[in-house]
């Protein structure tokens, strides 16, 4: 891959910080270290939706990482599964949920919203070979979820799914990275 790259000491805040966790863990920057070129964009990712949907928003962080960490470990991005494990469980994902949802997706302690939520971004990832919501997922979900919420909800999951199917697409992350065993 030949995309030009900054170093990391002339990257700026929030990127810099991200940087440093995932080098921490192991994780690949290349990534990072490209994007930081386009300061619109790393205001637009990394602070407007992130800072300000993400860990804002409407829906309980708990359940954005729940989602997050679903399509992480379907989209197999191996910088997202490294730093997000870690932000997962500080936010109340158990170790247990973690592994769960790098499996099949189901844990008994994931409440009826949570679990609907991660059987969304099932479906909604790259990999589902049919990527859409039956009736019944629908129904679950305008069961537990107001309409702000499924805004944000599909938001969340299609601006992650995009973002990975656009790392796939440019060669910053393959279609199955190992998934790096934690601390």
């Amino acid at each position: 891959m030949m995309y030009p790259m900054l170093a990391v000491a002339q990257i700026g805040s929030p990127l810099r910080e991200k940087i440093a966790t995932i080098a921490a863990h192991g994780g690949d920057t290349r990534f990072f270290q490209f994007a930081a070129q386009a300061p619109h964009i790393v205001e637009l990712y990394w602070v407007q939706f992130y800072q300000d949907v993400f860990f804002k928003g409407v829906l309980p962080v708990r359940l954005k990482e729940i989602v997050r960490l679903r399509l992480a470990a379907l989209n197999g991005c191996s910088f997202c599964q490294v730093g997000d494990r870690a932000s997962a469980i500080a936010n109340g994902v158990t170790p247990t949920e973690v592994d769960a949802l790098f499996g099949d997706g189901q844990c008994p302690s994931f409440s009826a919203t949570e679990q609907a939520a991660a059987d969304a971004a099932t479906r909604m990832s790259n990999f589902d070979s049919e990527a859409v919501l039956d009736e019944a997922l629908q129904a679950r979900l305008t069961q537990h979820l107001s309409a702000s919420e499924l805004v944000e909800l599909f938001t969340v999951i299609g601006i992650l799914t995009g973002m990975a199917r656009m790392l796939l697409a440019a060669g910053f992350i393959s279609r199955t990275c190992e998934i790096l065993p934690q601390d």
